[in-house]
């Protein structure tokens, strides 16, 4: 698509080369290049500028004196590297004549180029082709723009004629596709396919659309080619030619089809862990089975490793030569370089690691192999894999590795959860035992059992707080810790860490006791320990022999141990003062009783004998003295009936008068506590209503008589009236009975209403002891009843009891 003419002459025949002719200094010479229609300029053998005419300087578009001196390459860099920098290397390497058309970009110009070398330089000749006469300018321009791109062009180009058989191709398409074009000349451009056009959708593809076809090479090789076709057709419509641009993009195809298995992969991966009907070890067959498709392998298998073995936990498929509940000896399995270096391995034509037996696994040898660490709480637990019998060609990608490592995580994490699980239901059952341990030496002896048997801290010890010797002093230890130490020691102010522990009431961990300060003991066998307070009871300390063994899970166990058993104690210790005043209280109870029972004995005899003299003597005195004696005799009177509340009201506090509901009849109770009122109280006027039911039970006990005596007794002896009258009337309410004790006295303000029904309230400043209002208020509500005060009209007030019926409660 571009001339190149060779002079083998060594110039042009319309330009001299000898050195005189160009010089700058000669004026002669000077003055006729200077009229002649060519733009000419010289450079010396260190490419710098000795001539320049003031055609080629305008072409240029520079001074001539400004560039007399300068390289070429200073004065156009962009001409280095292209065109024009080959083309004058070449003459002047050869020393052969070249001409070449180019266009030169920074000056948007056409330029005709004659280089012409000597042994001092090299004269170059050039002029602007839009200058030359009898051109089409714009078509010889867009002539040589396109041979310009056509030759130039990264992409494969492939022209075709209307018959679509190939015409040109340019030296990209030439290198792509191993053939020239001399070679394909005149064939179908299908000669280049390597499946037809339209063979995956059945459709040609329209011009200006890409599309992807397959395309075969010289050597038999394919390769996927992005294809943009246009079609170039004359003024009758007629296919004058067709043009093809081809890009190879095989390795942009094969990586997006990586990608798209990738992110597939990634989303099943999320299905199946995230369904929440599979158990866990079905999810991991699930994943194993993922893992299996994606990587194009065999075998996946999830296995543990401790001391030196290689367990499977889990391995696809159930009928391979690897399945779970196999175990190896970790030396003789790939996953030993694995485990050993905490990263993933892989390989996919046999083991580099020759030491490794071939017949790893129990199998006759695994030539492809991808495997990566599962660890568990920064703790290494074991390892996921993948591998295959046979070799295979492709390597495993960074994506490959992600996924497995992605698998690994999702691994480590749910057998993490799986182990705190576990662990918090141990912890719940180990709760209940503490709580039901009577004394703090049983709740350090469950403590350190369930810590090594269900917690696996088999390295843990007890010490209480001793306030007489201001010491933690050991209480008890792990099995396993008494066979490692000697003893356990005692940790006294200031001497240990767990001094400061206790003292400050915060947990600390020592990862590395290498490095920690204060050690009780300089030559511990402990590598790291956990410290943590059991409030003012003392501390619980659990270690390993080795560095930096607690893991986060770990330390939340022992501190949620640690709050249950301090929570433990504080109930044992809240619990053993109880008893001792409950011991107490039982003691003070059954003197109480006995005291009860000697006062009322006592009293009663007492003021019967007061009451019968004095009757005796109020028979036979005259009215006038009887009326001083009157109050006496009531006097007699208030103390006997105080002493029954008060024995009512002790023996309803001291538990003998639980009350055992039983059918009371309402009428008989209220009717013979108002006759006793009567003949106890002749100045007062008690009534029943005639509406009052009758033939009603309700839920009561016997001590039901003592609420009637009370609230009557009250409604007497609180009374200013000189007649203070008393009504009792009541209605039935569905399942219960309402009451109503209304009186004439001065009645109870509001805000002093719920105080009467409190201990030791004596009410409206009279010399009751209030104890009685108290007794009822406890019995309408052990009978289920309730009791509340409203005014009555004029004055006075109203006591209503409400009391559930027998047939409705019993």
């Amino acid at each position: 698509m571009r001339s190149r003419v060779r002079n083998p002459a060594g110039g042009h025949s319309a330009m001299p080369t000898d050195d005189t002719f160009v010089r700058s200094d000669d004026t002669a010479v000077a003055t006729v290049l200077d009229r002649i229609d060519d733009a000419v300029y010289a450079l010396d053998t260190d490419w710098e500028f000795t001539f320049c005419n003031q055609h080629a300087a305008e072409l240029l578009a520079s001074d001539p004196e400004t560039l007399l001196g300068q390289t070429l390459w200073e004065a156009f860099p962009d001409a280095a590297g292209g065109l024009v920098g080959e083309e004058f290397r070449t003459a002047m390497e050869t020393g052969e004549a070249t001409r070449f058309d180019i266009y030169y970009e920074p000056l948007s110009r056409w330029f005709s180029v004659r280089a012409h070398p000597s042994d001092t330089g090299l004269t170059v000749v050039f002029r602007d082709l839009a200058d030359q006469d009898g051109h089409d300018l714009d078509l010889q321009r867009k002539q040589r723009l396109f041979e310009a791109v056509f030759e130039q062009t990264a992409d494969a180009l492939i022209v075709a004629d209307g018959d679509r058989r190939i015409t040109d191709l340019n030296p990209t398409a030439e290198s792509l596709f191993g053939y020239t074009t001399e070679e394909v000349a005149g064939q179908p451009v299908s000669t280049l396919y390597g499946e037809p056009i339209g063979a995956v959708d059945g459709t040609a593809p329209a011009d200006d659309q890409s599309y992807v076809l397959t395309y075969e090479r010289a050597d038999g090789t394919t390769f996927e080619g992005e294809t943009l076709s246009t079609t170039l057709t004359g003024p009758n419509g007629a296919v004058l030619a067709t043009l093809a641009s081809i890009r190879d993009v095989s390795s942009r195809m094969a990586y997006e089809r990586q990608i798209e298995a990738r992110n597939d992969a990634l989303r099943r991966f999320h299905a199946i862990t995230t369904d929440e009907e599979r158990s866990f070890a079905a999810t991991v067959e699930s994943v194993l089975e993922l893992g299996v498709d994606y990587l194009d392998v065999d075998i996946g298998v999830f296995a543990s490793v401790d001391a030196g073995t290689y367990a499977v936990e889990a391995a696809v498929p159930d009928n391979g030569p690897i399945t779970a509940g196999d175990s190896f000896d970790l030396e003789e399995t790939y996953c030993s370089s694995v485990v050993a270096s905490g990263e993933p391995v892989t390989f996919t034509s046999g083991p580099e690691d020759e030491t490794v037996d071939t017949a790893a696994y129990g199998t006759d040898g695994l030539q492809t192999y991808l495997g990566v660490p599962v660890v568990v709480d920064n703790t290494p637990y074991g390892t996921l894999c993948f591998t295959a019998q046979d070799s295979r060609s492709k390597a495993f990608t960074d994506g490959d590795t992600a996924f497995a490592q992605i698998a690994a995580q999702w691994l480590g994490s749910e057998l993490s959860s799986n182990a705190f699980a576990a662990k918090l239901t141990a912890l719940n059952k180990t709760a209940r035992q503490l709580m039901t341990a009577e004394s703090r030496d049983a709740i350090a002896e469950v403590t350190v059992d369930q810590a090594a048997s269900v917690l696996d801290l088999s390295l843990t010890g007890v010490w209480w707080y001793d306030n007489d010797r201001e010491a933690l002093l050991p209480a008890t230890q792990t099995t396993a810790a008494t066979e490692l130490l000697d003893g356990q020691p005692t940790f006294h102010q200031g001497e240990a860490v767990a001094w400061e522990v206790f003292i400050d009431g915060n947990s600390r961990v020592c990862d590395d006791l290498t490095d920690a300060e204060a050690l009780h003991n300089e030559e511990t066998v402990f590598g790291s320990e956990m410290l943590v307070p059991l409030g003012d009871h003392g501390i619980l300390v659990t270690g390993a022999t080795t560095a930096h063994a607690f893991s986060e899970t770990d330390r939340t166990v022992i501190e949620v141990l640690a709050a249950t058993v301090t929570a433990a104690l504080d109930q044992a210790e809240r619990e053993a003062v109880l008893r001792e005043t409950q011991a107490e209280l039982e003691a003070a109870n059954e003197e109480l009783a006995l005291l009860n029972q000697v006062v009322r004995h006592d009293i009663k005899n007492d003021v019967a004998v007061i009451l019968g003299h004095g009757n005796s003597l109020a028979d036979r005195l005259d009215e006038s003295v009887v009326d001083s004696l009157q109050p006496m005799l009531r006097a007699a009177t208030h103390i006997t009936d105080i002493t029954e509340t008060v024995g009512e009201f002790l023996d309803v506090l001291r538990g003998d008068a639980e009350p055992e509901l039983e059918p009371i009849d309402l009428t008989a109770v209220v009717t013979d506590e108002c006759r006793k009122a009567r003949d106890t109280y002749g100045n007062a006027d008690i009534r029943i209503d005639d509406g009052f039911p009758t033939g009603v039970e309700v839920a009561a006990t016997e001590l039901l008589s003592s609420v009637f005596r009370n609230l009557l007794t009250n409604a007497v002896t609180h009374n200013d009236k000189s007649t203070p009258e008393v009504t009792i009337n009541g209605e039935e309410h569905g399942d219960s009975v309402v009451v109503h004790v209304a009186d004439n006295g001065p009645g109870i303000p509001k805000d002093r209403r719920e105080e009467v029904f409190g201990r030791g309230e004596q009410g409206l400043e009279s010399p009751g002891s209030g104890i009685g209002l108290y007794l009822v208020d406890t019995l309408i509500t052990l009978f289920g009843g309730a009791i509340e005060i409203t005014d009555n009209e004029p004055t006075g007030s109203v006591f209503t009891l409400t009391l559930p019926k027998a047939d409705a409660t019993l």
